[in-house]
Formats: structure tokens, C-alpha cells, sequence
């Protein structure tokens, strides 16, 4: 059975020099080169959910004074699906970012929110009280996707987030921000019984925010999943399907 535990999705450096990401300092406008952001993601497992995803469509920073968001992240042109419940703590590097060096006062992370961009299948051993069935994928008809706008076929939710404290950027340094997704928030994935039957509200307004990365050996780069297949005979090592 899966833990409930706080899902994180990780914008982080890959370098000990990322490690003091937090700060006061000038405005953007006032330095000079790029620094580097690296963008990966990373999550804890939910007990309810064996699958929740989400395409992450871009991500920018917002600078102090004021001025045109920083791009850190853009995904291609259809972005792939992240399952924030698989990942584990694990931290897939997406895209390394040269961004101005300045100071930065919150970012906007932008989803997908189109029938069928945001994915629901319950895990095989859900919570007592949970409102649907063990192993159930939840027809896209039957997600309600809150705050979305935009067209037909290119809706999306953008999501400000305030950093708890600046985060500086520094001309030749790597950078390290972190941005949690609370799977267990209260209003992240809510029920409504109908009478159609059940469908699941999605708000991303709440369960998005900010957490400075202090120390890079608190974040787990890499899980690998499959079944195991062969262990060795001296019991070094196995491999995995």
C-alpha cells in the first residue's frame, strides 16, 4: 500500500554549488550575464492514486521590480505526461535554462488542461472511505479541471507561485528551486457524487508551492522501476525487466 506523503514537483540544480538558492539582494535589473536553472521533477508515492498526471507545459520566473517573466522551461509541442504518483522522489532532469542573473520573486508553472491532460487511476489498495473503486481509470469526461482557460485544445491552468524568500541567480552558478505539488492537500483531487456518478474536481490552486532546496543530499535523483528478474549468485547484483 502506497504512503501518504507531501508529492513534490522539483525544478532543481544537479551541482553542490546550487545548494544556497535563497536570499535578498539588487533587483534583476541591476546585474549583469546568465546563470543556469536546471528544471527536473520529482514526487513522493499517494495512497489513493496510483496514477495522477499531468503535462507540464512551461514555467517562468517572475523578476523583482517588475519586467517580462524569465522562460526556464517550455515543452515541446506535445508535452509528455508526468506521473506524479510513480515518480518516488525521483528527479528527471528536463531542461537546463540559461536565465538573467538577478533575483527572483515567484514563478508561473503552466499545465495542460484539455480533456484527457490530467490522468486519474486509483491505486490497488485506496483509504477506507475512498470514493471510488480499486484499480478504476477515471474517464476524462469525469475530470473537472478548476481554473482552466484558453480555447478549445490549447486550455491551460497557470499557477503563481511566491517564493518563500528571493531566489538569486548568480552569473556562472547553478540554481536551485524546488516547487511541491501537495497530492494529499485537501482540495488537490476532491469528489462529487452526481447522478451520473462521480466526478473528480482538480485545483491546483493551493496545492502548489514553494520549498527552498537547502541541501542537495535530501533530493533523490533516481528510482528505476520493473520487476526483478535474475539476482546473481553472490547476491551483488540483479536484473530488472
Amino acid at each position: 500500500m502506497y504512503d501518504r506523503k507531501l508529492n513534490t514537483i522539483r525544478w532543481a540544480a544537479l551541482a553542490a554549488a546550487a545548494l544556497a538558492v535563497a536570499g535578498c539582494g539588487s533587483s534583476s535589473s541591476g546585474s549583469s550575464g546568465t546563470g543556469t536553472v536546471n528544471a527536473s521533477i520529482s514526487d513522493a508515492p499517494e495512497s489513493d492514486w496510483a496514477v495522477v498526471g499531468v503535462k507540464v507545459v512551461s514555467m517562468t520566473f517572475t523578476p523583482q521590480g517588475g519586467g517580462a517573466p524569465v522562460t526556464v522551461y517550455t515543452a515541446t509541442a506535445t508535452p509528455p505526461i508526468t506521473n506524479l504518483v510513480q515518480l518516488d522522489q525521483l528527479s528527471d532532469l528536463l531542461e537546463s535554462a540559461g536565465v538573467p542573473a538577478g533575483t527572483y520573486t515567484g514563478a508561473t508553472v503552466t499545465i495542460a488542461a484539455n480533456a484527457g491532460d490530467v490522468l486519474l487511476v486509483a491505486s490497488e489498495d485506496p483509504d477506507p472511505g475512498f470514493a471510488g473503486t480499486a484499480g478504476q481509470t477515471i474517464a476524462a469526461s469525469d475530470i473537472l479541471i478548476q481554473g482552466a482557460s484558453g480555447g478549445a485544445g490549447a486550455r491551460t491552468v497557470s499557477i503563481p507561485v511566491t517564493f518563500d524568500a528571493p531566489v538569486v541567480v548568480t552569473a556562472g552558478q547553478t540554481t536551485a528551486v524546488d516547487i511541491e505539488f501537495d497530492l494529499s492537500h485537501p482540495v488537490f483531487i476532491v469528489d462529487h457524487p452526481t447522478a451520473a456518478g462521480t466526478k473528480w474536481a482538480v485545483s491546483f490552486n493551493g496545492p502548489v508551492r514553494h520549498h527552498p532546496v537547502r541541501d542537495l543530499r535530501r533530493l533523490l535523483l533516481r528510482h528505476l522501476y520493473g520487476s526483478v528478474t535474475e539476482v546473481d549468485a553472490a547476491g551483488v547484483t540483479f536484473d530488472r525487466a
